[in-house]
């Protein structure tokens, strides 16, 4: 089985979701090691809930069932440190406990890339090698918290991990000095890992390695205990450790971060004819819909940060005149030279003349739409007046996509662009799929950074202000990532 974390903020009521772990598989006491900041406030009571979910899904389904919930005050965690809670199911009562444990993290900005690899390892499985897979802990009051585990490499006794990437504040609490420790095991799809060795070290010692050799020996210490001549589990070295300074959103934004949003709109057939009142087009007197609630949610925040309020729209899955060819990307205002649409009112008034001009066909393919955003998020990085640029593609649907292997291929390559991916679902169909390519909700092995994020417009559709909240939580930490891992620093300032 899959298991995750969630633990989800409470504000005057109101819950909101302020991270996710990962997963861990087929495990009933996962440790989980995915940190989840949240901004203490003294003067101010934060109720906190952690919600534990076993997810039995292949990634492309939403099949996940609730294991129990567990509320606590932030300044509870806080004054105590480690936190021992009862987890409890709302309709079968307890379901174990959870232990959350809470450190301060400093205000240094600095991302610690690491790079390990292991040498003669142990052999533990019978007809194979090992499955190695790392684990790092901060060693703080007396206690080993776990802050980041590594991927599985398997049957490999000479592992090389792929870079991992952490700040100082969640590596070390920003203390060059504090004691960390670093254990490798074997992984067992069928039981728990066994242990292959450990070794401590600390982050004074790892940036030795741009200077000298810098290895360890993996010790077991049962084995230890029992051969004589025992020296280790075999070696542990490390390849890199590179730091590098880590600006906030509010930074770029000051220095003159410019973020354009592009639009599609869904033109299948699927959501009704316009001039039926049951579908999802049909606009009322004040020549609303969802569609355009969605839209003119998210480009009010939107057009506060974009120099010229010009905003790319088109629609996909429509039939054009005059010969009713369907395309998946094409302009709102039919000038396919140039999309633009000026301004929140412009792209609704583009959206209203099209939906009379082009007729409604299929299928749901989105792919298109996506490498176009990437083609000119690429061509759009700096922006006429020197700045830099990022773009939001914002992509409003009725249903699943039909094309979802091509979009997942899209959105892969998209990750190595200045762009992130909002989708809204419109309507009341199965969006269970669409949650694969969120990337909170399926593992971000094969991407390079989650840039996706999808929102069912139901959920928020009495409060437009809630929805542009949920569906812009995660840009900022988006975009800090896009900028950070490429050694981009804002107008006027140094990555070093």
């Amino acid at each position: 089985k899959q298991w995750y974390q969630r633990r989800v903020a409470i504000t005057a009521g109101n819950y909101t979701v302020k991270g996710r772990t990962e997963r861990v598989k087929n495990n009933l006491n996962p440790v989980f090691g995915t940190g989840i900041e949240i901004p203490y406030v003294f003067e101010k009571q934060t109720f906190c809930k952690v919600r534990v979910i076993d997810d039995d899904s292949d990634g492309l389904s939403n099949d996940a069932d609730n294991l129990g919930e567990a509320e606590f005050t932030l300044g509870q965690a806080v004054s105590k440190k480690t936190l021992e809670l009862e987890l409890v199911h709302r309709r079968w009562g307890p379901k174990g406990t959870v232990l959350v444990n809470a450190s301060h993290t400093t205000s240094t900005k600095e991302i610690i890339t690491l790079q390990f690899e292991g040498a003669h390892l142990d052999k533990k499985d019978t007809f194979g090698k090992s499955d190695p897979f790392l684990e790092i802990f901060k060693c703080t009051g007396g206690q080993a918290a776990l802050v980041k585990r590594s991927e599985v490499c398997y049957n490999t006794l000479n592992p090389r991990w792929r870079p991992i990437e952490i700040t100082s504040s969640q590596l070390c609490n920003g203390d060059e000095n504090m004691k960390l420790l670093i254990k490798v095991y074997d992984y067992d799809e069928a039981s728990s890992p066994d242990i292959i060795g450990s070794c401590y070290t600390t982050m004074k010692e790892l940036k030795k390695v741009k200077k000298e050799l810098v290895e360890w020996d993996l010790i077991n210490e049962k084995k230890q205990a029992k051969k004589k001549n025992y020296k280790n589990s075999g070696k542990l070295k490390l390849l890199q450790c590179v730091s590098v300074k880590s600006y906030s959103f509010l930074d770029y934004i000051a220095s003159g971060l410019q973020l354009n949003c592009m639009v599609a709109f869904d033109f299948t057939a699927s959501n009704g004819h316009p001039n039926d009142p049951a579908s999802l087009h049909h606009l009322n007197n004040q020549g609303v819909n969802q569609y355009t609630m969605a839209w003119t949610s998210i480009g009010q925040v939107i057009q506060d940060y974009d120099w010229d309020k010009l905003f790319p729209s088109y629609g996909f899955g429509g039939a054009l005149p005059p010969n009713n060819q369907v395309s998946f990307e094409f302009a709102l205002n039919a000038n396919a030279q140039n999309p633009n649409c000026a301004g929140i009112e412009g792209v609704v008034s583009a959206y209203q003349m099209a939906l009379q001009n082009v007729a409604l066909s299929g299928p749901t393919n989105c792919a298109p739409i996506i490498r176009t955003a990437t083609r000119y998020a690429n061509s759009n990085a700096t922006t006429p007046n020197g700045g830099l640029g990022y773009l939001i593609l914002l992509i409003l649907t009725d249903g699943q996509f039909t094309d979802m292997n091509q979009c997942v291929s899209a959105i892969k390559q998209a990750t190595s662009s200045p762009m992130s991916i909002i989708i809204v679902g419109v309507g009341n169909a199965d969006f269970s799929n669409m949650e694969y390519l969120d990337g909170d909700r399926t593992s971000q092995a094969h991407r390079e950074r989650d840039i996706v994020q999808f929102v069912p417009f139901n959920k928020y559709a009495h409060n437009p202000t809630l929805l542009a909240r949920e569906l812009l939580a995660e840009l900022p930490q988006q975009v800090e990532k896009y900028f950070t891992s490429r050694k981009i620093a804002p107008i006027g300032k140094k990555m070093h």
